[in-house]
């Protein structure tokens, strides 16, 4: 199992402490001759564990669990033969060296424990500007997300409101052209109903004028041959003398609205014989006035044409 790189600057000091106290354990138990402190000394340096190094800037790979340091076992140190007879030197007192190397692993422990401290501070600090970041970043993208979902909503919305207004209009469009094309439909067979009606109605005036006109020019015939009829009788009545009988003329006269000559009467077609047409003209004037009937119109008989002949007026 890994273990965490943090822990590695206090397994070193655990270890440096051991390893003094191991030291100082040597130091109090060993004998050795006063006159020799040079060994000790040598031995009491030898037995120093090294200083640290200094920790790489970068995050080491973890290190594998260190193994307990066994205690050394005490060893039996040599007795040197005793020296020659020499001026005795001025002792080297134990307890100061031994203070000053615990001093100084002391002095070295504690700077561990503070460059661990301060690593362990950075780290936090480095750790905390990290987690401040991702959760900057996260909420920073979090906020983007939401700002371009609403957008991205917004926008389908609008979409979506635009397709419905369109359909409304295409569909108020639609209504639109098929109630006018119902309104023109109705209008173009109102229309043709109404010209049907119009034009039936003109044909059946039409019919009824000329039935009228028909009818008013057989009446007006027949008004006409009446007072053709009169205007003979009449004349047959005046007639006081006797001609060929295959003698025949047509006389014109022109009357007023009573009835009365306008100028004397004029013969349109002669019958050969100026005695009789002579004669003809005078019982027409002795005739005169004529009554005309009634409902025939003045400019109907203004002008009559009648025709006569002499075995009518001779047999009357």
């Amino acid at each position: 199992m890994k273990r965490d790189p943090r822990i590695r600057p206090f397994l070193l000091a655990a270890a440096l402490n051991v390893a003094v106290l191991a030291a100082l354990f040597l130091t109090f138990h060993v004998q050795i001759p006063e006159t020799s402190p040079a060994p000790m000394e040598a031995s009491l340096e030898g037995a120093m564990p090294p200083r640290p190094a200094p920790e790489p800037q970068h995050r080491p790979q973890p290190a594998p669990a260190p193994r307990p340091v066994p205690k050394p076992e005490p060893r039996a140190v040599p007795v040197p033969p005793p020296p020659a007879p020499k001026p005795a030197p001025a002792p080297v007192p134990k307890r100061n060296t031994v203070q000053k190397s615990t001093s100084q692993l002391a002095a070295e422990r504690a700077r561990a424990e503070k460059t661990a401290e301060q690593l362990a501070l950075k780290k936090a600090a480095a750790e905390k500007a990290a987690a401040e970041k991702a959760a900057a970043e996260k909420a920073a993208a979090e906020k983007a997300a939401a700002e371009k979902a609403a957008a991205e909503k917004a926008a389908a919305e609008k979409a979506a409101a635009e397709k419905a207004a369109a359909a409304r209009r295409a569909a108020s469009l639609k209504k639109q052209l098929a109630e006018e094309a119902v309104k023109a439909a109705e209008a173009a067979r109102a229309k043709a109903l109404q010209q049907q009606l119009e034009a039936r109605a003109k044909l059946q005036a039409e019919a009824n004028l000329a039935a009228a006109r028909a009818q008013q020019a057989a009446e007006n015939q027949k008004l006409s041959v009446l007072f053709s009829q009169e205007i003979h009788q009449r004349v047959y009545n005046a007639w006081n003398t006797s001609f060929a009988a295959s003698l025949n003329c047509v006389v014109q006269i022109e009357l007023s609205p009573t009835g009365s000559l306008i100028g004397p009467p004029v013969i349109v077609r002669s019958s050969g014989s100026a005695q009789f047409d002579q004669a003809v003209v005078q019982t027409v004037a002795r005739a005169a006035p004529f009554v005309p009937p009634i409902g025939l119109s003045y400019g109907i008989y203004k002008e009559v044409d009648i025709k006569f002949n002499a075995e009518d007026l001779n047999h009357g």
